[in-house]
């Protein structure tokens, strides 16, 4: 799993070329309202941080802090329901990244550099704990 990858998991699309500023899942219907099936999980400390971080302080993504919250959260549950390591993979990037500062969050969002860009070891450490079928 790549960073790319890993935004896609953040959106729950696999959104290509760094598509991360395509818009979340909320857009279309214009709402907040929790109609329409969607179950709202609760944000846990690490999507809390991530998101203010990335989308709050950095705005390195042109979705807003909720969705970034709410697809955060249900991306490592997600995850988690594939094993726990793979969870507690990808939840380590979102940490890793919260801890960047803002030309950080960038670096890493956009992978530069390639061969060594931010946060790159512990996305490695999701391309292991969560292979790809």
């Amino acid at each position: 799993m790549n960073v790319r990858l890993i935004c896609g998991v953040l959106l729950l699309s696999t959104a290509g070329a760094l598509g991360c500023g395509e818009g979340s899942e909320s857009g279309g219907s214009g709402g907040s309202g929790g109609t329409g099936g969607t179950i709202m999980i609760e944000p846990g400390p690490t999507c809390l941080a991530f998101c203010a971080k990335v989308v709050g302080d950095c705005e390195a993504f042109e979705f807003d802090e909720p969705a970034c919250r709410q697809s955060c959260e249900e991306s490592l549950a997600a995850e988690r329901a594939k094993s726990e390591a793979c969870g507690d993979a990808v939840e380590a990037v979102f940490q890793c990244a919260t801890d960047l500062d803002c030309q950080g969050v960038f670096d890493w969002r956009d992978r530069v550099p390639l061969d060594d860009y931010p946060c790159r070891p512990t996305v490695q450490d999701v391309d292991l704990a969560c292979p790809r079928t």
